[in-house]
């Protein structure tokens, strides 16, 4: 069963974003639309959740495009780095 995927236009609505800035977004890598162009993009369910953290973050701290990408970047290296510490912690031995 395959997920359900998002035009541009309900992708827009429902995002927070104005289309440029979701343009924007897909030029410096923060999401990655299936189809050849914006009025070909669908959008996974993922990329919705991912675009409406991106609006709150926008409005929060007036972040442009390539500042809310390398803010979602670091994000998520950074869970992935707390996730590393937790797996490392339950090797160590209890004291």
């Amino acid at each position: 069963m395959s997920a359900e995927l998002i035009v541009l236009l309900e992708f827009e609505s429902a995002s927070g974003l104005t289309r440029a800035e979701i343009v924007e977004l897909v030029e410096v890598g923060v999401f990655a639309p299936q189809g050849a162009g914006p009025e070909d993009w669908r959008f996974s369910e993922d990329a919705l959740t991912l675009a409406r953290e991106a609006a709150r973050l926008r409005a929060d701290f007036d972040l442009s495009a390539p500042g809310l990408a390398l803010l979602l970047a670091y994000r998520d290296r950074l869970a992935e780095l707390e996730e590393r510490i937790r797996e490392l912690e339950c090797r160590l031995p209890r004291a």
